[in-house]
């Protein structure tokens, strides 16, 4: 299961613009950025979530970070709750709100608790076969038990 991590600096709407082109320039020479949403900042590998980690630290302007689970396909059914679509048009959720999980039969049983189990999804990836399914992470019990109730297995990833 891929992860890439969000780096949040702070509002810089009080800056300058030198200073706005300076540390936009200081990002760019720090990390690989492969996406942004507004303040939030996404790259692919640790070293370029520690490094730019460092530089929002030095700077005074980290405002959070995030492990995030990205999307290559979602289902028309994402919820907004647990992730974000950035200006790029990718969509990501949060690691630490949400689990993903496949089903491991592909069985009529298997078709009856996924209905079940549908209500309780935030995403779906459509990319994937097996699908990848996505639950909020306090769900994974619930999860557990609906498959038990089917005689279907589930894999968390």
């Amino acid at each position: 299961m891929q992860i890439v991590f969000g780096v949040e600096h702070c509002e810089l709407r009080d800056q300058g613009s030198n200073y706005l082109n300076e540390f936009l320039q200081k990002i760019t020479s720090t990390a690989n950025v492969v996406d942004r949403d507004d303040r939030l900042c996404i790259v692919q590998t640790e070293s370029d979530f520690q490094a730019l980690k460092e530089l929002f630290q030095s700077e005074k302007r980290l405002e959070e970070t995030y492990e995030l689970y990205p999307l290559q396909s979602p289902s028309t059914k994402f919820n907004t709750d647990y992730g974000f679509v950035s200006s790029s048009k990718h969509a990501y959720l949060f690691k630490e709100m949400t689990i993903p999980f496949r089903l491991n039969e592909e069985n009529e049983r298997a078709k009856m608790a996924m209905l079940q189990m549908e209500e309780h999804l935030v995403a779906t990836d459509d990319s994937t076969s097996p699908l990848l399914y996505f639950a909020d992470r306090q769900q994974r019990e619930l999860i557990e038990q609906i498959a038990s109730a089917y005689q279907v297995t589930v894999t968390f990833l």
